[in-house]
Parts: C-alpha cells; sequence; structure tokens
C-alpha cells in the first residue's frame, strides 16, 4: 500500500513538473500588443517574452492639450492664459518578473522625448488706472512663455501585469517616473511687459531641478 502510494506521488508530481515547463515553453517567446492610457496620453506598444522572469516592449505614446483658458482677475482686470501642449514619446524597456507566481514587475528603460512643448500665452482683457493716466491692453502688452523638452529621458517604475500575458488578454497597472531632459525655456513679450524676457535665463535656472516626470499606466494587451 505505501509502496503504491509513493508511486501514485511521484507520477503525480512528475506530471506536474512536465504539464509546467510545457506551459512556460509555450510561453516563451510569444509576442503581444498593447493599448495604453496613462499621464503621457494614449499610445501603443509591442512586446515579446524572452523568458519566464523578462519582458522586452517599444512602446509610443502621444499627448496634446489645445486652447485650455485659464482667467485670473489681478486689480480689477482679466488675465487670460491660455495653454498649449504637446509631445511624442518613444520608449524601450525590459520588464523584470522576480517571482514565477506573481505578476509583480520592476521596469527599467530608455525613452526619447519628440516635439516636446508647452506654450503659455498671457493677455490683459481691461485697463489699470494710475492716478489720471489709464494704461490699456495694448500699452500692458502681451507675453508667452515657451518650454521645451526633447531629448532622451531613462524610466524607472513597477507594476503588476506582464506586457505578454500568460492567458489570451491581460490587463496591467505600472507607476514610475522619467527623468526628462533640462528644460529649454523662452519669453517673448512685448509692451510694458518686454522687460520680463530678460528672465528666461533665470526661469530656466529655477526650474532646471524639476525633471521628474509621474508616470501611471493602464494597459490592456492581447497575446499574438
Amino acid at each position: 500500500m505505501v509502496k503504491k502510494l509513493l508511486l501514485y506521488l511521484f507520477f503525480l508530481s512528475f506530471s506536474i513538473s512536465t504539464f509546467s515547463q510545457v506551459e512556460e515553453t509555450t510561453y516563451e517567446n510569444k509576442f503581444a500588443i498593447g493599448v495604453n492610457g496613462s499621464t503621457l496620453g494614449g499610445g501603443i506598444e509591442i512586446a515579446r517574452n524572452i523568458s519566464p522572469h523578462f519582458n522586452i516592449r517599444l512602446r509610443g505614446n502621444t499627448f496634446n492639450i489645445s486652447d485650455f483658458v485659464q482667467e485670473i482677475e489681478v486689480d480689477d482686470a482679466n488675465l487670460n492664459v491660455t495653454a498649449n501642449s504637446r509631445f511624442l514619446e518613444f520608449d524601450i524597456s525590459l520588464e523584470y518578473l522576480p517571482f514565477r507566481n506573481s505578476s509583480f514587475k520592476i521596469v527599467g528603460g530608455a525613452s526619447y522625448f519628440s516635439d516636446g512643448e508647452t506654450t503659455a500665452y498671457a493677455t490683459y482683457d481691461g485697463s489699470f488706472e494710475y492716478g489720471e493716466i489709464t494704461i490699456g491692453p495694448d500699452e500692458i502688452g502681451d507675453l508667452e512663455l515657451t518650454l521645451d523638452y526633447n531629448g532622451f529621458a531613462p524610466y524607472i517604475g513597477l507594476g503588476f501585469g506582464r506586457a505578454v500575458p500568460k492567458k489570451k488578454f491581460g490587463v496591467a497597472f505600472e507607476a514610475g517616473s522619467f527623468y526628462l531632459p533640462e528644460p529649454q525655456v523662452g519669453i517673448v513679450a512685448n509692451g510694458m511687459l518686454a522687460p520680463t524676457a530678460d528672465q528666461a535665463k533665470t526661469l530656466q535656472q529655477d526650474i532646471e531641478d524639476y525633471r521628474w516626470y509621474p508616470f501611471l499606466n493602464l494597459r490592456l494587451s492581447v497575446r499574438i
């Protein structure tokens, strides 16, 4: 009886081991495509499984905000600020899954930000009175601030969910940060605001350390 039980357990463990190896072999060297929604906007990616613990992926994202208007009241007049922001982002990254039975992952990679520009255009729609003098919008002038983030940026993140799911479909969440290139600041102004343009270099020095871009991403993928 004991011999039969031991023999049964041996064949059972052998079958489980064989099935696990077949499942892992089937899983390896597979591709997946996915769609992303994140703080980088929306995008697509393609990924390949290279081992039970590693996936490599190539991704592209695009982000665009146009004509975002904010009104700020200044001394009974309105300062109208119109903002626009856009960029294209491409990255290649490697997922490391340290635990065989968990989808927890550590991600590292490098990205390239292209056409990354944020502009803010400010105008007054009222007048200021200084004694008997009235200063109108034309005399006050307009101001345009430009920030350019273009170039390579390293990335690190953590998350759950494989880039190449073990099943046909998969969902993944990821949180991390890009270390952006040093921004280039430009200021163009006219009228009484013209001297403000001289502050572009000072502003660039003030914000040069604010280069961490938070990244939150939700991905839906299908294995092919």
